[in-house]
C-alpha cells in the first residue's frame, strides 16, 4: 500500500539516495554532513537471523 506524503509527489515508495541529496543540497539537515551515495563496497547484505519455530 502507498501513500502521498505531499502535494506534488511523483513516485511511490522510498526516495533514491540521489533524490534525498538533491532535496537537501547535499548536506544532512541534522547534523551537516555531506551526503553521498553508497557504492558497491558500502553495501552489505546479511542474511535475516532465523526465529526458532514454536510448536
Amino acid at each position: 500500500m502507498y501513500k502521498f506524503e505531499k502535494v506534488g509527489q511523483d513516485f511511490y515508495g522510498v526516495r533514491t539516495p540521489s533524490e534525498i541529496r538533491l532535496i537537501y543540497g547535499g548536506k544532512c539537515p541534522r547534523c551537516g554532513h555531506e551526503i553521498t551515495v553508497p557504492n558497491l563496497e558500502d553495501i552489505n547484505i546479511k542474511p535475516k537471523k532465523k526465529i526458532p519455530a514454536v510448536l
